[in-house]
């Protein structure tokens, strides 16, 4: 995967980021006051400093190789960064210092455009730790450089345009960035991930007895990789979607997700004592047409009602037969344990396999729980993302619902496309 295609979302959500946000406010108010050279030396000053840093890395590169799974150390740990350290920076009242020409120099005045270009504020030092990671892997730092100071600049430009009204609703979203951010970096793990080369390894272990505190791991990650595949990453949109439509508490969110998580729990330690006692054959367990079916059924029903074309209004809340926001999310949780394609499918099948050969029900029990929670890891990540979207989402729920109905329709397709080329 050629992280080029990353870059551009990297700098604008780098350019979202509270300070950097704070940075851009004070940057359009020098602007409109009729300084409009500024912009230019915003670009050039900006420029500049990265391709200064795209240098290091390039010369660094020459002598240090950094491997794919330290590449994706490097991203989880800067995902980690944002999910829990700037919310725990934000709880303390702690900000670090900011890498700025005003602060090398305290004393010197220099141009709002100069000063904003040559300014690392410390929100965006995960940003350039990420890019240079990929600089050593790829062997790209001029490209890379590049391209995030162009898509972390333009935005500058639209912020110069944007009327009060959209300014103020955009500002209110910007608290949540950090949580978006992060969850974004753990969802583009998965693009660097060969499932096909996980199923392999999987395969290679079933040759040899191991170790019930070496299988913890690989379980945890093969769960993990599962919630990243091709089938199921379009899937948790709907779990946003779930949040948001139903529910405006914080605690019904939450309920929500660990229902939703729980049903993962049960089915997969359900199957995978079955298929240690030798009471299920797996091939008829995973028969995953009748799921997709029926969640394209259901998606586009959500849809067309949040779209407000159907004739009449239909409370999502009465889609199933429970009220309480844990049960009405159980449903869908186990509909989404079967919902795989081929590719995601061999993995679960794997998992189920590898923990049956320890030979021991509650082994296996345990090590199913474990791929579990592997896969639940995006599911919850998801809720905490709603959870700080909160305020912003019912502030604008009428878009948000148009835009969710868009997403579960484009889902809707997607699952019957599954089901067509199972059945046909």
């Amino acid at each position: 995967m050629n992280p080029a295609y990353l870059v551009p979302f990297l700098g604008t959500l780098s350019f979202l980021t509270p300070c950097m946000w704070n940075v851009n406010l004070l940057f359009r108010a020098y602007v409109r006051r009729g300084d409009v050279k500024q912009v230019s030396l915003l670009f050039l000053s900006r420029f500049f400093l990265f391709n200064l840093i795209a240098f290091a890395f390039y010369t660094l590169s020459g002598r240090v190789s950094l491997s794919e799974k330290a590449l994706l150390i490097v991203q989880g740990a800067v995902a980690g960064v944002f999910i829990l350290g700037f919310p725990l920076m934000r709880r303390f009242g702690f900000a670090p210092l900011d890498l700025s020409l005003q602060y090398f120099y305290p004393k010197r005045k220099f141009p709002p455009g100069i000063g904003l270009g040559f300014s690392l504020p410390y929100c965006s030092l995960p940003f350039v730790a990420l890019l240079g990671a990929y600089s050593l892997h790829f062997k790209s730092a001029f490209l890379l450089f590049n391209l995030y100071a162009l898509f972390v600049t333009l935005p500058t430009l639209l912020l110069l345009l944007l009327p009060e009204n959209s300014l103020k609703t955009l500002t209110s979203l910007i608290p949540a960035i950090p949580a978006i951010t992060g969850f974004s970096l753990v969802l583009a793990m998965g693009l660097f991930i060969d499932l096909g080369y996980l199923s392999l390894y999987v395969s290679s272990l079933l040759q040899e007895e191991h170790s019930l505190l070496f299988l913890i791991p690989v379980m945890f990650l093969l769960g993990f990789f599962t919630s990243l595949g091709p089938s199921t990453l379009p899937f948790l949109p709907v779990v946003f979607g779930l949040l948001v439509t139903k529910h405006s508490e914080k605690l019904d969110m939450l309920l929500s997700v660990g229902g939703f998580s729980l049903a993962f729990l049960l089915t997969h330690i359900s199957v995978g004592a079955l298929a240690s006692l030798g009471a299920v054959v797996l091939s008829d367990v995973f028969r995953t047409e009748l799921f997709n079916l029926m969640l394209s059924g259901l998606l586009l029903l959500v849809a067309l009602n949040l779209l407000n074309v159907l004739p009449f209004s239909l409370e999502v809340a009465r889609l199933n037969p429970f009220s309480n926001a844990g049960a009405s999310s159980f449903l869908l949780g186990v509909a989404y344990t079967f919902s795989l394609c081929p590719s995601c499918t061999s993995l679960l099948l794997g998992a189920i396999v590898l923990s049956a050969s320890t030979g021991s029900v509650p082994d296996t029990v345990f090590l199913m729980g474990i791929y579990a929670v592997g896969r639940a890891v995006p599911v919850f990540l998801s809720g905490f993302v709603v959870n700080n979207l909160s305020g912003f989402l019912r502030k604008n729920y009428l878009y948000v619902n148009r835009i969710v109905g868009i997403v579960f329709l484009l889902l809707s397709g997607y699952f019957l496309k599954n089901f067509l080329e199972v059945s046909l």
